[in-house]
């Protein structure tokens, strides 16, 4: 049984990969939250499965440095294994074409890793989460850079905060893209408006890579915007976690 941990700014996905089968689970991530409140918080999310908290190993990956020696402590003291953390000098099974490669997220690196294995290369993944991100992976397997956007809560906090009438709105359904009142206005303009940002990239993308290339997306908001990018092949929402395990496979030794 393996433990991966996916960190972001806003969630954090813990997942429990055994029998050929992921369980996982969404936390905020909080900086403050010390291992054993994390522990705890594990234990909680075990003991609901019927899973032993007894792991072979633990892999993380982290844009939050703050939360790093945290979550060792607790792989260490909880777990009794000493995590693995995903950076680019590991073997990815891909090379890294990043100036410098030490810049690329690891979530943006496991993403690669899990679409490259799954899907084939060349690829695009486009991560749905605080930060809208596109990875580019070109034929011959390297990591060869990507795109970075608000993500559609930022754009959203970031309307609402600095102006004095826009609201704060639920992003639940897919707009028309002409708003008759101001709420479905900022959904068209957030999700549509993300939308096309999305295909105009990808459609870049494509010169470079081919047009043969697999666009995958992942991320919390995967499901709502890409039935609305007639470029996104599939959503796959384990994609980061996947990624993890496989380059855990790869390094265990």
């Amino acid at each position: 049984m393996i433990l991966a941990i996916d960190v972001g700014n806003t969630h954090t996905v813990l997942g429990v990969y055994a029998n050929q089968t992921w369980r996982s689970w969404r936390a905020h991530t909080n900086p403050a939250r010390t291992e054993d409140e994390h522990g705890a918080l594990l234990h909680s999310f075990f003991a609901r499965e019927g899973l032993p908290m007894a792991v072979e190993g633990a892999i993380i990956a982290s844009v939050v440095p703050a939360l790093e020696e945290t979550l060792r402590m607790l792989c260490q003291n909880w777990l009794s294994v000493d995590p693995l953390f995903v950076n680019a000098s590991l073997d990815l099974g891909l090379t890294v074409d990043y100036d410098p490669p030490t810049a690329v997220g690891a979530d943006r690196l496991a993403n690669a890793v899990g679409a490259v294995e799954h899907y084939g290369a060349p690829a695009i993944v486009v991560d749905f989460g605080t930060a809208t991100t596109l990875d580019a992976i070109s034929k011959d397997r390297a990591y060869v850079g990507g795109a970075i956007l608000p993500g559609v809560f930022l754009a959203l906090e970031a309307l609402a905060g600095r102006t004095a009438k826009l609201p704060r709105i639920a992003l639940d359904h897919a707009p028309e893209p002409i708003g008759r009142n101001t709420p479905d206005s900022l959904r068209s303009g957030i999700l549509l408006g993300s939308a096309g940002a999305i295909e105009y990239l990808t459609a870049q993308f494509k010169q470079s890579l081919g047009n043969e290339t697999r666009v995958i997306a992942t991320g919390g908001l995967g499901g709502l915007i890409a039935p609305m990018c007639p470029s996104i092949e599939t959503s796959d929402p384990m994609l980061t976690m996947e990624g993890l395990r496989l380059i855990f496979e790869r390094n265990r030794r």
